[in-house]
């Protein structure tokens, strides 16, 4: 079953994140670019014309790479990011795909497997995202995606599972 943003091959369902518009995009590389070559920038001028290494070289490359690593992350989850559940018999696993690193990977028990539709409060676009729920943990998707796609994968996952509908 493949639809917008909801692909199912074999034990994976994948959701994949919306683009965000191309100027967006270009705009944060830009800035990503320029936090990147900042320290550099501020090492060569203050070795070549300055008093030499002092600490403020080593706070600027760790400000702004901090910063400029959390800015990658963004630009690659409004490109290519998706998340990743892979039912297995026993558990389920969530990872979010950032394509060049996977991160916030999470596993749950498929016994008692509960499966509810947060609703987004946003007028005129019936959204939501999808929770899994089992004894004490939770997965919590954080793609939004339309009701009728997100029906369509509770259905999958209750013929799975024969898990509870909640909500």
């Amino acid at each position: 079953m493949t639809t917008n943003q909801i692909h199912i091959e074999g034990n994976q369902l994948t959701i994949s994140a919306r683009k965000t518009p191309l100027f967006v995009r270009i705009v944060l590389t830009v800035f990503l670019v320029s936090l990147v070559l900042i320290p550099l920038a501020v090492t060569f001028f203050s070795l070549t014309y300055g008093d030499g290494p002092h600490i403020g070289i080593v706070f600027s490359f760790v400000l702004c790479w901090g910063v400029g690593f959390y800015l990658l992350r963004i630009v690659l989850w409004n490109s290519v990011g998706k998340e990743i559940l892979t039912l297995n018999p026993e558990t389920v696993t969530y990872v979010a795909d950032y394509k060049l690193f996977k991160d916030g990977r999470k596993e749950i028990s498929t016994s008692e497997l509960v499966t509810e539709i947060i609703y987004e409060d946003e007028p005129n676009k019936p959204l939501g995202r999808l929770r899994l729920r089992s004894d004490l943990t939770s997965i919590e998707t954080v793609l939004q995606t339309t009701i009728v796609e997100l029906e369509e994968l509770r259905k999958e996952i209750r013929t799975r599972y024969n898990t509870v509908y909640s909500k």
